[in-house]
């Protein structure tokens, strides 16, 4: 027999548990408080609340299964429902936790029986049943994807589906930088080459890596004058969660910032992440002062071979979005989808899930008639922005 108990915050959570969590934050940075924190702080803050929800045996109370989770009562999707959320940034750094005991092989039975608590309710769990889930980022074609669109299902939530995003990666398990530069394009590696030994007989080309603390201001300064000069938006840079976010990541040792100078001068910096085996490439800009000598393709061919060479990564993630770019470094490529999962069992769900499930067809139905019956013209689409863009959301009921 299961228990499932509530935690406002985790500073409240029980020894056993906070243990379950430090496991999973010591592989993982983003499944850490800070982690948390940080979002929280950051992008949701005022009604939102953290409630960390445990799975637990009934009979000794040990954790098989953690779910943080943010709760408020306003949604853009359903406004004024009972609605949990997953802890997400909004570029997806990580998926949505789903921390579960190292032991346990019974993975979807135990999620199917949390989410059966989040649909029914029971005992005195604050907030419970709710009336909307929305899990983003979801990489369907994942098992910890797929086995949470199973797990939503069997516990009777209706699902929609609605695309997020497009996201560039390379698994590189094993794989030494010589071996990923290898495998790139011929124009890629000549340009890189090229480039760097142009620089290097020019002038002076300095190439520094910063992973923790020091020399950290220095190393800020610099980014923040390349940020000003970049052909970028300076705000995408250094904006006030993403220097708190360098900071925060080089205090728990996860941070590699990049700075590529020339003659003394920044010319290019990029910041990433690495956690959980996986290398983050969250930020990179070049000054415009520095555009013809391709700065940028030699500081991100410097930042790969760090992070396969020194860190070992099996991944790295280039973030979302489809720029042209990306291709040449990252051979594969993936959409991430969120789940708004509605519950049929509430009155707000099961009117907000009828309003997402059958408005758009009632819609198109509308507009169809009114067009045959000549009393409006017919609507062209637009094109949209991205592949990620094009999703209008499937139904699972």
């Amino acid at each position: 027999m299961y228990r499932v108990r509530c935690f406002d915050g985790f500073a409240a959570l029980p020894q056993a548990h906070r243990a379950l969590l430090d496991a999973a934050s010591r592989n993982d940075y983003f499944c850490s408080p800070a982690w948390f924190g940080h979002l929280m702080l950051h992008f949701y803050p005022g009604a939102h609340r953290v409630q960390i929800y445990g799975l637990e045996q009934a009979a000794s109370g040990e954790p098989l299964l953690l779910m943080p989770l943010r709760a408020c009562h306003i949604d853009y999707s359903a406004f004024g429902a009972r609605t949990l959320g997953s802890i997400s940034h909004p570029e997806n750094y990580a998926p949505v936790a789903m921390i579960f005991a190292a032991d346990v092989t019974d993975r979807e039975e135990l999620l199917t029986c949390l989410l059966k608590h989040f649909r029914r309710g029971g005992g005195d769990l604050p907030g419970l049943p709710v009336d909307l889930l929305r899990q983003w980022p979801v990489d369907t074609a994942s098992d910890d994807g797929r086995m949470l669109r199973r797990a939503l299902r069997k516990a009777g939530f209706w699902l929609q589906v609605y695309a997020n995003s497009y996201n560039r990666y390379e698994d590189t398990l094993g794989l030494s930088y010589d071996a990923y530069f290898a495998q790139r394009s011929a124009n890629l590696r000549y340009s890189v080459r090229r480039r760097q030994r142009a620089l290097e007989k020019s002038g002076q080309l300095e190439l520094a890596l910063y992973k923790g603390t020091d020399g950290l201001d220095e190393a800020i300064e610099d980014y923040y004058a390349v940020s000003l000069g970049s052909w970028k938006e300076a705000e995408s840079m250094v904006s006030e969660d993403m220097l708190a976010l360098i900071r925060l990541t080089a205090a728990n040792g996860c941070m590699r910032l990049g700075i590529l100078r020339f003659n003394g001068v920044p010319a290019a910096a990029q910041f990433w992440i690495v956690a959980g085996g996986v290398g983050h490439c969250s930020r990179l800009a070049y000054h415009e002062d520095f555009k013809q000598q391709a700065v940028g393709v030699v500081l991100t061919n410097f930042m790969i071979s760090h992070v396969l060479e020194d860190d070992h990564v099996s991944r790295i993630d280039f973030g979302y979005g489809e720029e042209d770019y990306k291709g040449g470094w990252m051979k594969d490529a993936r959409d991430y989808y969120g789940f708004l999962a509605f519950n049929p069992g509430t009155r707000q769900g099961l009117l907000h899930g009828l309003k997402n499930i059958l408005g758009r067809p009632i819609k198109r139905l509308a507009k169809a008639v009114l067009v045959m019956l000549r009393l409006r013209p017919p609507e062209t689409a637009e094109p949209t922005q991205g592949r990620a863009a094009s999703g209008n959301g499937a139904v699972d009921r």
